[in-house]
């Protein structure tokens, strides 16, 4: 029973440990870049590192030569001191504290006493390996060096997770936290293992570290699924605009960039990021209903609508400017000639980028519904390049 629960276990740490191996690939190019996220992807790799440098295949291989083993368990422990001092400097430069050179020193010494009890009391791969009281120090200096970094890292996350709000930082600050918490716990458990000699704290520490790696995963490819979010938003902003845009880039086709394309073929090939068609998508919105607006009757060409029906004001003025564009569509296609007095149409809207686009898809929505089969789709004329 025990030896399924220890493989389970180990299981789970695999599967976590892969998910933060992909997670720093996928954040690498980026993160490399970016002096603000190099330092958590370096601290985070090295965590990588020495959990992969633990694992059993690897392991078995080293231990064939003594010596070799123990210079492969001493690299192993370097390494993870090497991620604990990473993420407290990393933690020390987001609190804006420039003097971090005692952080520095005593790592430095740190590193360079470990190397020294390394090299002369074998403390191996695991705590119940460790012999002696060479080993004992320096497994403690190892624990204390994690302990320290697992417990700065809490505190400072607490503080971003009461001050945060909701954000996607007090989300992140929250997972980095707990991760912490995580790694502090089977620490606090290797403390117990090498003072009591308590055997069976082995088993859960699998099942800790597993969920410690994931939530490293997920702080690392934070900003990518943020990325995905964006994308999709923008995405679903551009389907619901295209028809609209498509119809009055037609009718006006001197103000579009470049000719309209199927809407799949704009949506799964785009020429540039979602984001920047739907940009271009609004500033030709509204190139458009500047022609138009001389086009449109001074008087809606539809009653107003009920303010009973319709109360919220956002919408009426997106229904309005709906008929209004309808309209417009149908006098020019029709050859009819830009009237003496234009339509107030391009004073709805919104007051900055998010808002226009919220109220276009609205006018966008109203204008589907107004005009199912195209009104906007000139009768005569067409886009240069279209046939």
């Amino acid at each position: 029973m025990s030896h399924d629960v220890r493989m389970i276990g180990l299981w789970f740490e695999n599967a976590g440990m892969m998910a933060m191996w992909l997670s720093l690939l996928l954040r690498a190019p980026s993160a490399i870049r970016s002096p603000q996220q190099r330092g958590l992807w370096i601290a985070v790799g090295a965590a990588a590192i020495t959990m992969t440098l633990k694992r059993d295949p690897l392991v078995e291989v080293m231990s064939r030569d003594f010596h070799v083993y123990q210079a492969y368990a001493l690299a192993t422990h370097l390494c993870g001191v090497l991620s604990a001092v990473v993420v407290m400097d990393f933690v020390l430069v987001t609190t804006d504290r420039p003097q971090r050179e005692w952080l520095h020193l005593g790592s430095g010494l740190a590193i360079v006493c470990l190397i020294i009890l390394g090299a002369r009391c074998a403390p191996g791969m695991h705590v119940h390996e460790s012999a002696g009281s060479g080993g004992h120090v320096f497994w403690l200096i190892v624990i204390g060096i994690h302990l320290a970094g697992n417990v700065l890292c809490m505190a400072v996350c607490r503080r971003h997770w009461y001050e945060g709000g909701k954000s996607p930082l007090r989300t992140t600050m929250g997972l980095f936290g707990l991760g912490s918490c995580l790694a502090a716990l089977t620490w606090v458990g290797s403390l117990v293992q090498l003072v009591a000699g308590a055997s069976w704290i082995a088993f859960p520490l699998p099942f800790i570290s597993g969920v410690f790696c994931l939530c490293r995963a997920a702080v690392i490819a934070a900003p990518a699924f943020s990325a995905l979010r964006r994308a999709r938003r923008d995405a679903t902003d551009f389907w619901l605009l295209w028809r609209l845009w498509h119809d009055l880039v037609s009718a006006v086709p001197w103000v579009a960039l470049t000719p309209p394309r199927p809407r799949l073929l704009e949506l799964l090939l785009p020429r540039g990021s979602w984001g920047l068609l739907v940009y271009r998508q609004v500033i030709e919105i509204r190139d458009a209903i500047l022609v138009l607006r001389e086009y449109a009757s001074p008087d809606p060409p539809f009653p107003y609508p009920d303010p009973a029906a319709a109360p919220d004001l956002t919408a009426a003025h997106a229904a309005e400017m709906a008929r209004w564009l309808t309209a417009a569509c149908h006098a020019k296609n029709r050859g009819q000639g830009p009237r003496t007095r234009a339509a107030g149409l391009s004073a709805l809207g919104g007051h900055d980028l998010v808002h226009e686009t919220a109220f276009l898809i609205q006018v966008a929505d109203a204008y589907s519904r107004r005009a199912p089969g195209g009104a906007g789709r000139p009768a005569h004329g067409s886009h240069p390049g279209i046939q």
